[in-house]
């Protein structure tokens, strides 16, 4: 009888703990079930959050390309302008001709420079914040790389006018021109060689620009296609 209890508590005993092991198992399922779930949601938070932002990030690089593309195209008229005005200047330069009043008025306008301000205030957030990486799509990274560091090129051009007009122009007004001779109509300054080779220097450094500006005119446009597409996809 002794033995038969015996067995019978040991029994009772390994049913007990087998139905212990049973509710830990299941606990622990439960809490890893529990656990991949919360960290699935919270991923998908997270990834929800992050498409939001790379959605604004898209819409304001948009409205950055698009405020850039307007100031190129005005800066590209302008250039133009110039190079309209120097032509017209050029053959009344060591030539008295008649009517050199009507060419003065031209060539003080040539003093007044045409700026350039790079619209790269989302894309510098962008690096500077780490964000670089919520932009989905490789290819648009690159293209947004090479377009902003090509802004440097482009600036040297419109720095090059500025160091010719800084230089010389701003010093040949400061220095030589006889301005009361001027407004009584002389117009002798429009023979001085230093005058000539101040106006073709300007001239060929806007020509340079023309075709810089109208290369990041350009790159501006593509890459607004590219943004574009990613915002609709």
């Amino acid at each position: 009888m002794k033995l038969f209890r015996g067995i019978r508590l040991k029994s009772l005993e390994t049913s007990r703990i087998k139905k212990y092991l049973l509710y830990a198992l299941g606990e622990i399922i439960l809490v890893v079930i529990g656990i991949t779930l919360a960290v699935a949601i919270n991923n998908w938070n997270v990834a929800q959050s992050e498409e939001k932002q790379q959605t604004i990030y898209l819409e304001n690089l948009v409205a950055d390309i698009e405020k850039e593309i307007e100031q190129l195209r005005l800066n590209q008229i302008d250039v133009s302008k110039k190079l309209a005005d120097i032509k017209m200047i050029k053959p009344f330069l060591g030539n008295d001709k008649t009517r050199r009043d009507s060419i003065v008025g031209k060539f003080f306008n040539l003093a007044r420079i045409i700026n350039f301000y790079p619209e790269n205030t989302t894309y510098q957030t962008l690096i500077n914040s780490g964000d670089m990486r919520l932009i989905s799509d490789f290819e648009l990274r690159k293209s947004l790389e090479t377009h902003y560091s090509n802004h440097s090129k482009t600036l040297q051009a419109y720095e090059r006018i500025e160091k010719i007009h800084e230089k010389y122009l701003g010093d040949y007004f400061i220095y030589s021109l006889d301005f009361k001779a001027i407004y009584q109509g002389q117009h002798g300054f429009l023979d001085d060689p230093l005058v000539q080779n101040i106006i073709t220097s300007i001239e060929g450094a806007y020509f340079l620009l023309e075709g810089s500006n109208k290369k990041c005119l350009e790159s501006n446009q593509q890459l607004l296609e590219k943004v574009n597409a990613v915002i609709k996809r």
